[in-house]
C-alpha cells in the first residue's frame, strides 16, 4: 500500500468508527426510553392493583362487621344477658349457661330444694318466660362432685352420684314448671360426677341450666 492510499484510508476508518459510535449511542438511548416507559406502565399496574386490594379489604371488613353485628350470642352471652341487672342468688353464669350451686339450693345429700333455692328458680323462670327467651328450650343438667354417696339414707334413696344428680335436676325442673315454664320446653339430663368444672369440689356440685334450639 502506498503512502497516498494510506492517507486516504485513515479518514475513512475514522468516519466508520464515528458512525458506529453514534449508532450504538442512539440504540442505547432507545432502549433506555423503552425501559422507562415499561417501568411507568408497571408502576401504574401496581398502583391499580393496590387500589383494588384496598377496596376488597374494605369490603371484607364491612362484611365481617355486619356478620358480627347479626351473629347470635353464645350461650354464655345469652345467660349473662338474662342475669343482667339484679343478680339471682346462688346462680352464676358459665361458658355454657347458668349454674345453680347445690350447696345453696339443697341440703347435703338431699334433692329437696331450700326456700332460697325455690326463690332463685322462680326469678329465673320469670326471665326465661320473657322477651326473646320465651320460646327457647331449657336444658337442666344435674352434677355432683366425685365423693361417693356414703350416708346410708342417701345411698338407699339415690344409690350413687348418678341418682343424686338426676334427682336434683328433676327437682329444679319441677320448680321451673311450677313457676310457669312450660314442661314442653324443658329437657332433663344428669351427669353425676363425670363432667366436672374443675376447681374445688363445691364448684362441681351444681345444676346447670342452658338454652337449646
Amino acid at each position: 500500500m502506498n503512502v497516498t492510499r494510506a492517507a486516504l484510508l485513515v479518514p475513512l476508518i475514522a468516519l466508520v468508527a464515528l458512525t458506529g459510535c453514534r449508532t450504538r449511542g442512539a440504540s442505547n438511548a432507545a432502549v433506555g426510553d423503552e425501559l422507562r416507559a415499561e417501568n411507568q406502565r408497571l408502576t401504574g399496574v401496581v398502583t391499580q392493583l393496590q387500589r383494588e386490594n384496598d377496596s376488597l379489604m374494605a369490603q371484607l371488613q364491612s362484611a365481617r362487621d355486619a356478620l358480627a353485628k347479626n351473629k347470635a350470642p353464645t350461650a354464655g352471652q345469652q345467660f349473662n344477658q338474662i342475669l343482667k341487672g339484679d343478680d339471682i342468688e346462688g346462680v352464676s353464669a358459665t361458658e355454657r349457661g347458668l349454674a345453680l350451686n347445690d350447696d345453696f339450693a339443697f341440703a347435703k345429700g338431699s334433692d329437696e330444694l331450700s326456700p332460697e333455692g325455690k326463690s332463685s328458680i322462680s326469678k329465673l323462670a320469670a326471665r326465661l318466660n320473657s322477651g326473646e327467651y320465651a320460646g327457647s328450650q331449657v336444658i337442666v343438667e344435674g352434677h355432683t362432685d366425685d365423693t361417693p354417696v356414703a350416708r346410708a339414707s342417701t345411698k338407699e334413696k339415690f344409690g350413687d352420684n348418678w341418682g343424686l344428680s338426676g334427682a336434683r335436676a328433676a327437682s329444679v325442673i319441677r320448680a321451673l314448671q311450677s313457676s310457669g315454664v312450660s314442661a314442653k320446653r324443658i329437657q332433663g339430663q344428669f351427669r353425676g360426677e363425670h363432667a366436672p368444672r374443675g376447681g374445688d369440689k363445691a364448684s362441681n356440685r351444681r345444676v346447670e341450666i342452658y338454652l337449646g334450639n
